[in-house]
């Protein structure tokens, strides 16, 4: 089990809740990544051996709108790793997604700042604070 500490002091502090949502929205970025790309594979539908009813809405449309939504999640997550100079970006992720300890190239204080940093700039980024 994972456990999911924030740092008590510094500029990246976020209240609980939004801490803990962003952490499992982070963690949902390989499943979001693969339902969008399933989305894009929507096959020919046979409207013939389909039941008719009134009012279901347009099968591609609503695929097309949920897939929009994921793309824009999955941007925000990437993004804000952006953000992270790049030697650490494998360590803050591979923490947050996996529970990995970081790498021994740096100090975990460093570490640990970076990935409070990202997960603050996810959570500024979808507009939770």
């Amino acid at each position: 089990m994972l456990r999911d500490y924030q740092r008590k002091r510094g500029k990246y502090i976020l209240p609980r809740a939004v801490y803990n949502g962003v952490i499992w929205k982070i963690r949902d970025y390989y499943r979001m990544k693969q339902v969008a790309e399933d989305l894009l594979s929507i096959g020919a539908i046979n409207y013939d051996s389909m039941p008719k009813s009134s009012g279901t809405g347009d099968m591609v449309s609503s695929s097309a709108i949920k897939r929009e939504q994921l793309v824009k999640e999955i941007k925000v997550i990437e993004e804000a790793l952006l953000d992270l100079p790049e030697e650490y970006r494998s360590g803050v992720w591979n923490n947050i997604l996996f529970g990995s300890p970081y790498p021994i190239d740096a100090d975990r204080t460093t570490y640990g700042r970076y990935k409070s940093k990202f997960i603050y700039r996810v959570a500024e980024k979808k507009n939770l604070i």
